[in-house]
């Protein structure tokens, strides 16, 4: 029995550190911006592909925002990086639109229980663009295979 307390306080332990380093990180990255001009806030919110406003309010985010991202990407056999060089400006909605979704908590735990039950189209903003990159992988390597024949 007292393992599983210890255990169960060092999981508590490593959620709260991990937390208060996302804060003391979230804190920081809005201080930067803060203390950039406008010219240099607009160049660096043009460079990430995001209006201004985007880019403060992605920089409350903590940086493991997309990691549920990747994980969901994994799931259905997806090259995050991949996609990343293929198509940059649909690499940049997914991400934005993951920083910015409210179920990160049901997408945590829907991946950790069952990654590939598709209850996550129901409330991923991302359901319809992975749909889609997912369905053209496997159009491409059907093509693969066959010319391989």
């Amino acid at each position: 029995m007292s393992t599983s307390i210890a255990s169960g306080h060092g999981s508590l332990f490593s959620t709260i550190a991990r937390w208060w380093r996302n804060w003391l990180g979230d804190r920081s990255r809005k201080l930067e911006l803060q203390n950039l001009g406008s010219e240099d806030l607009n160049r660096v919110a043009h460079d990430a592909g995001v209006s201004p406003q985007v880019l403060q309010a992605l920089a409350g985010k903590w940086p493991e925002a997309t990691d549920l991202l990747s994980r969901r990407m994994a799931a259905l056999k997806l090259d995050v990086e991949e996609i990343g060089r293929t198509y940059p400006p649909v690499s940049n909605d997914l991400k934005h639109l993951c920083w910015l979704c409210t179920s990160k908590g049901r997408c945590e735990r829907d991946l950790a229980k069952d990654p590939s039950n598709p209850v996550w189209r129901e409330y991923c903003p991302n359901a319809t663009t992975l749909t889609a990159l997912s369905a053209q992988r496997g159009t491409q390597q059907t093509r693969k295979n066959l010319r391989e024949t």
